[in-house]
């Protein structure tokens, strides 16, 4: 349709690559945005700046294939070869970002999981699943002495570690050895040597 016209083909072709080139500015100044200055379009490790390179690098090649292609300067005339070329672009962009989204989405819910477990379902500690809580009896008010907090930091760190590392089913075990062996605080986890 465009092929026939000359001029307007091109004319065409420069307010989609301008179309791309605003696109593409956005993109960049959002990856900025996002990561408060520590990322832009070159350097980065964050998902959301991938998402984002991964929709410029795939959405790049698109005009230039309509430039090689009939309505462009007619480089390529073969139709099966300009429609297979569409193809793979059209599913590698989507495909792509389809893809990377589907990671994300894997990780955070990995994530989610582990605090769950860690938390338990409301995010409170206390609620958290497996933990035994003991009621004082009439006359143990007497024998209960606050912990200072070293033997449930210990406690909490353990937990922490052992869901992080997916060890969790270890924890228990891992727990009573550092207790039985005095490690029932950070302090004293902090002086231990290799020794």
């Amino acid at each position: 349709m465009f092929s026939e016209e000359g001029a307007m083909q091109w004319t065409w072709f420069a307010f989609s690559c301008i179309i791309w080139m605003i696109y593409t500015y956005y993109n960049m100044q959002q990856i900025v945005e996002n990561s408060d200055g520590d990322e832009n379009l070159f350097h980065g490790q964050s998902d959301y700046r991938m998402l984002s390179v991964i929709c410029i690098a795939t959405w790049f090649p698109f005009p230039f294939w309509f430039v090689v292609s009939p309505e462009g300067v007619g480089l390529v005339s073969d139709v099966t070869t300009i429609q297979l070329g569409w193809s793979v672009l059209n599913v590698t962009a989507k495909f792509g970002f389809i893809l990377h989204l589907q990671y994300i989405k894997s990780k955070y819910c990995k994530t989610l999981d582990a605090t769950r477990e860690l938390y338990g379902v409301n995010g409170d500690p206390a609620a958290a699943p497996g933990k035994k809580t003991e009621t004082l009896q009439d006359g143990d008010a007497d024998d209960f002495m606050p912990d200072d907090g070293g033997e449930q930091k210990m406690r909490t760190l353990i937990k922490e570690t052992m869901v992080s590392l997916n060890m969790s089913s270890h924890t228990d075990r891992f727990m009573k050895l550092m207790l039985d062996n005095g490690i029932v605080s950070t302090d004293i986890l902090e002086r231990l040597t290799a020794d």
